[in-house]
């Protein structure tokens, strides 16, 4: 389905002047919190139906963060998305090692980055199943500022790990929270900005990603007092 390029100065797009300093960049609610719970999977209910309002809405927030680009917010774009799935996690993983020391560190380091690889086969699959077209497909004058991916727009698989890697490591470490969802939240809208996703596929993907980063939690939960108990004996 094509959508005819808007090229009017005055597309509607709330903007948020406060993300990364010196940037105006779209802004949209809906996504996660450190303090929003994690939910179920099923919360992955699939993107708006083509021609309906919300697609139409979704869509104009795209078409209306073009406008908002400049030389600095395509190079911070590029960083988000060569960085936002992997190397900026594992630097804020060396942060947590700084503060948990080094035997739990790197048993949470190891919980962070099994977290990150689970998530990627989880979104690899919804991909699969909803095989949405990306923003740029749609609306060619669109032109990403970034290496274009391929694939499924729904859900974003960059804020699915960002956001689960942000659960993860906001629970091993609460100072470290408000950064990591800084940057998960820098990731999302990323994303909007470039115009390689849609709202709703970056709101998916941090849901999904809150959701397997809260089971990865859970699921850790006896072995961790183990780990501890482990990192005070070789102290």
């Amino acid at each position: 389905m094509q959508i005819a390029p808007v090229r009017s100065a005055a597309v509607p797009v709330a903007t948020d002047d406060s993300l990364v300093a010196g940037l105006r960049l779209p802004s949209f609610a809906g996504l996660p919190t450190a303090t929003t719970p994690g939910e179920a999977l099923k919360m992955l209910l699939g993107p708006p139906k083509p021609g309906s309002d919300v697609y139409r809405a979704d869509m104009a927030v795209v078409q209306g963060a073009k406008q908002l680009r400049t030389p600095e917010g395509d190079a911070w774009a590029r960083r988000m998305a060569k960085d936002g799935q992997g190397s900026m996690w594992f630097d804020l993983a060396a942060r947590l090692r700084e503060r948990t020391g080094k035997v739990q560190g790197w048993l949470d380091t190891a919980l962070v980055a099994s977290t990150l690889a689970s998530t990627a086969s989880v979104a690899f699959l919804a991909k699969r199943v909803y095989d949405r077209e990306r923003p740029y497909e749609v609306d060619p004058s669109l032109d990403p500022p970034v290496k274009l991916p391929h694939g499924s727009s729904y859900p974003s698989g960059h804020s699915s790990s960002a956001y689960a890697a942000a659960r993860v490591i906001s629970v091993l470490e609460p100072t470290l929270a408000a950064e990591a969802y800084d940057l998960a939240r820098q990731v999302a809208v990323s994303r909007v900005y470039a115009g390689v996703h849609f709202p709703s596929d970056v709101i998916a993907g941090a849901l999904l990603g809150t959701a397997i980063g809260e089971a990865a939690l859970r699921l850790t939960d006896q072995p961790r007092a183990l780990d501890a108990a482990i990192a005070e004996l070789v102290r």
